[in-house]
């Protein structure tokens, strides 16, 4: 099931952050996520989650972040959580939505390209792991 976070999935969502990132968000970023935009993906409990903001007099929103649980991986949860994003930024009249995404990170690029993202450009900040695609996505 999916619907939006609450203050009691935090613990859970910095458990899957710090499973799922190098360089995680701490609770401060995830508990201002909340304030925005942020769904969950429940099954008994939170499997993942995807965090944007979202401008709604400018129409656009921004994906922020996805992670799901290692144990959940492959199973559909980010995507039921993009199609989620995607089915709620429409009915707040986004019209726009884009994100990055490391360019190395090739599962999560297949994700966004099924649902219809396209690389807008792409950025190197350095020869290391840290290029990275803009992609977009009209509604």
């Amino acid at each position: 099931m999916i619907r939006h976070a609450m203050e009691a999935d935090i613990d859970r969502m910095e458990e899957i952050e710090t499973l799922s990132f190098p360089n995680p968000w701490t609770r401060y970023y995830l508990e201002h996520a909340l304030r925005d935009f942020c769904l969950v993906y429940e099954e008994d409990r939170v499997q993942g989650y995807l965090a944007a903001t979202c401008k709604e007099e400018d129409g656009k929103a921004t994906i922020l972040k996805v992670a799901v649980h290692p144990q959940a991986r492959g199973r559909g949860v980010a995507s039921a959580l993009v199609q989620g994003a995607l089915d709620r930024f429409r009915e707040r009249g986004i019209r726009n939505v884009d994100l990055d995404v490391k360019i190395i990170s090739s599962g999560a690029v297949r994700l966004y390209e099924k649902f219809g993202f396209r690389v807008q450009r792409m950025v190197t900040i350095d020869s290391g792991d840290t290029s990275f695609y803009i992609m977009k996505k009209d509604l």
